[in-house]
């Protein structure tokens, strides 16, 4: 039993403001002792002095804190008031804590993920490692099943898309299914505009996910808790896998790490869980997860490029064409190692094979501007006998007469139906048979001088006692030189 000055002791430290686990630890008794002469001193109604509270610097402040607060002014706009209005010098590590006291505590509820419902994604930078003779920047990929906690990690030396995609590829065949839907960062590789409710996501890793049967849900920027299965999993890496590690060596790592996976990380008692990933992950998980697709999706490497003067777009020192219409627009390209796809926002405009040479010019005759496509000779047969006999006969004459530029000329010929009917230079063409004149400019002139419907005139030679004579005029006319 403690005596009377124990009693007044503990009173005193009590009205210095100690509590009553200070009070335990500086006088050697127990919690339980120093709680009994609480109740002791509250039962004799003796009034126990006031905790002593120190003023804060910035107390004098506090109304015009306040203010600033509802104005939803920083705390770096703060402290700039607080300087220029007040003349006062302070910090902004004085600031900032004084700051805390007006925050409203955040309560955090405890995501629970039902079998196969979660998997979350994210990269933790490991260091610079040695890979092919060089000295690179490595990262961890990381995914997490939220139930189970069973985990896949595997190194990477970048954080692009094609990357991105394939370490899920390798992560979802290590599963040997998919989850419902994959939690990521906003990450570039994922993300394009980061918006907790209408992310953008990048259109090939939607893809890729809809392949697989799974959907994307972005994390809140700044919220942690919303992938801390993931970022715990990340610091387990560094803090667990990383530490053991003596080398600088990719290779070396790269096998440390798969080993570390599946004979430590997951077969390890979990923190939290207080149970085995992978047995929760053998028994429950696995087979509710999404099955794999019996071919693996095939990545595709995607790039813009501006379509030039030519209609053409350059691609692996190549130039590849596409509809003349989009000339001086920016398209989408899609390529895998032997194919080349080219997209207007989502409409497909053009497919090539790529072609392994250099500097060539891979154009299709469909994607030039009408009037400078090259039409095969059945195509032109078919259309002169569209526009009648004599137009046909024309032509032939005009292939046997001009056999090098016979099909710009039958182009020419066609062109006219803007101003003449197919009867007319029908009738053209006949009258221009008649005088052995096969020529785009003969037919064009026969129609401007409503020659198509004449007679034909005698070329005969008339001998005369003045001599030869002969009927030019007509020759004139056809040739157009009057």
């Amino acid at each position: 039993m403690y005596g009377i000055d124990m009693k007044f002791t503990v009173k005193t430290l009590l009205n210095k403001g100690k509590s009553q686990r200070a009070i335990s630890k500086e006088l050697g008794i127990s919690r339980r002792t120093v709680r009994v002469y609480v109740e002791q001193f509250k039962t004799n109604s003796e009034v126990l002095a006031p905790k002593i509270i120190k003023k804060k610097k910035l107390d004098d402040f506090r109304e015009e804190i306040e203010t600033w607060l509802s104005q939803e002014l920083t705390g770096v706009l703060i402290l700039e008031n607080l300087q220029k209005e007040k003349n006062l010098k302070v910090g902004y590590a004085t600031v900032s804590r004084y700051l805390q006291q007006f925050k409203t505590p955040e309560t955090y509820i405890p995501l629970i993920a039902k079998p196969g419902e979660e998997g979350q994604v994210d990269f933790g930078y490991l260091g610079r490692f040695i890979k092919d003779g060089k000295l690179v920047k490595v990262w961890c990929f990381s995914i997490v099943l939220s139930h189970s906690r069973y985990s896949f990690h595997c190194l990477v030396t970048d954080q692009s898309v094609s990357t991105f995609i394939s370490c899920h590829i390798k992560a979802f065949e290590y599963f040997g299914g998919a989850p419902q839907t994959v939690k990521i960062d906003n990450l570039k590789a994922g993300v394009i505009t980061p918006n907790f409710y209408e992310p953008i996501i990048q259109e090939q890793y939607a893809s890729f996910l809809k392949y697989y049967q799974s959907n994307p849900i972005t994390a809140r920027i700044r919220r942690g808790q919303d992938k801390g299965k993931v970022e715990a999993g990340v610091k387990y890496v560094k803090s667990n896998f990383l530490k053991r590690t003596q080398h600088n060596d990719y290779k070396i790592l790269e096998a440390e790490l798969e080993n570390w996976t599946d004979n430590i990380c997951n077969k390890r008692l979990h923190g939290t869980t207080k149970k085995v990933p992978s047995e929760i992950f053998s028994s429950f998980e696995k087979k509710v997860l999404k099955p794999l697709p019996t071919t693996r999706y095939e990545i595709l490497k995607v790039e813009q490029r501006k379509v030039n003067n030519y209609g053409h777009i350059s691609f692996k020192n190549n130039f590849y064409s596409v509809p003349s219409n989009y000339v001086g627009k920016t398209v989408l390209l899609k390529s895998t190692d032997c194919l080349l796809k080219i997209y207007v926002d989502t409409l497909q405009v053009a497919l090539h094979q790529i072609d392994e040479r250099n500097g060539e010019f891979i154009t299709k005759e469909e994607h030039k501007p009408i009037l400078k496509q090259g039409k095969s000779e059945q195509e032109y047969i078919k259309k002169s006998i569209c526009f009648g006999y004599d137009t046909h006969q024309f032509l032939l004459k005009l292939k046997e007469d001009k056999p090098f530029n016979w099909q710009r000329m039958m182009q020419g010929i066609f062109s006219l139906e803007k101003n003449y009917t197919q009867e007319i230079l029908n009738s053209a063409c006949k009258r221009a048979t008649e005088f052995s004149t096969w020529s785009y400019t003969s037919v064009k002139n026969i129609c401007k001088n409503n020659l198509y419907d004449k007679k034909k005139e005698s070329l005969a030679v008339n001998a005369t006692k003045e001599g030869f004579n002969h009927n030019l005029k007509q020759y004139d006319l056809l040739t157009n030189k009057q």
